[in-house]
């Protein structure tokens, strides 16, 4: 099969070139490849699509998520499969000088962080390629010099991504990335995660997961996520109109109850009195109930 995309926009960028290509493939895809450039790229809706992957001269058989935005480690052999039809992705294919810059943070990748690279989650990089799509596209007045700073920045981004996995790993705590794919999990909102569903994402045992996020941020990882939902929460209380059981529900608890208690924990008083507390304040002063863990 050819894997040649059709280009549909391109620019030169001071940190490589920016591209806009798309394939039209069968339903269902099976590719086996390996880049010599250092690319990073990400599929455009509704154009997008994800698949399995693995590393057949790694690791053979361990198959992972190769999600929407993702990075191929240049010179290691991917086999994907997944769906086909029409794909179109934005990428930025990285000059040799800023890719030999980025590749050094991680000359001898771990399995593990080459996963990690074919499901990238950060709400940073998504934001970077959307703005360098629409000035990609743009009929008029498109702005060399705006492409040009995106396409530096989304090559920092990707540096830190390298740069920070090593030194997390050495100290024995969670890596950047790994936290990052916790918080957009957390941000994405839905029911409250469990502990064996954020291993997963972050590509470790639940036993792995709780001993280093605590080594990073100094609390238990039941405690963060709780914590998280309940300022989330707080936001909603403030409007009168949402009864608490829904906000309850909103904020990934099952249960009101259950929802009241761990409010009560991270708080120090009750949605209820939050709540009043908030129609008592006065305008431009919200209220300020006490914390009880950082």
């Amino acid at each position: 099969m050819d894997f040649t995309p059709a280009v549909l926009n391109e620019a030169a960028v001071s940190a490589g070139r920016l591209e806009l290509v798309e394939w039209r493939w069968p339903d269902m895809i099976d590719f086996i490849k390996s880049e010599d450039e250092m690319m990073v790229e990400m599929s455009m809706p509704p154009y997008a699509t994800d698949a399995a992957a693995e590393f057949p001269e790694i690791a053979p058989g361990r198959h992972c998520f190769m999600g929407t935005m993702f990075i191929r480690y240049p010179g290691v052999t991917v086999h994907g499969r997944g769906e086909g039809g029409h794909i179109r992705v934005i990428r930025l294919v990285l000059s040799d000088k800023v890719a030999r810059r980025i590749l050094r943070r991680q000359p001898r990748p771990s399995l593990a962080f080459l996963q990690s690279l074919l499901d990238i989650r950060s709400s940073t990089l998504r934001a970077l390629f959307r703005m360098a799509h629409r000035e990609l596209t743009q009929n008029i007045d498109p702005s060399a010099d705006a492409l040009d700073a995106l396409a530096r920045l989304i090559a920092i981004e990707v540096e830190r991504l390298f740069a920070w996995a090593p030194a997390a790993r050495q100290g024995g705590r969670l890596t950047g990335w790994q936290y990052n794919r916790i918080r957009d999990r957390l941000a994405a909102g839905g029911a409250l995660p469990t502990a064996r569903e954020l291993a997963a994402l972050c590509g470790i045992s639940a036993r792995h997961l709780h001993r280093q996020f605590m080594a990073l941020t100094g609390t238990s990882l039941a405690r963060y996520v709780e914590h998280y939902w309940v300022e989330r929460a707080r936001g909603m209380l403030a409007d009168r109109d949402q009864p608490i059981k829904n906000i309850a529900f909103a904020s990934g608890f099952t249960h009101a109850n259950s929802f009241a208690r761990a409010f009560r924990r991270a708080t120090g008083i009750s949605p209820q009195k939050y709540r009043q507390q908030c129609s008592a304040a006065k305008p431009g002063q919200p209220a300020e109930p006490r914390t009880a863990h950082p």
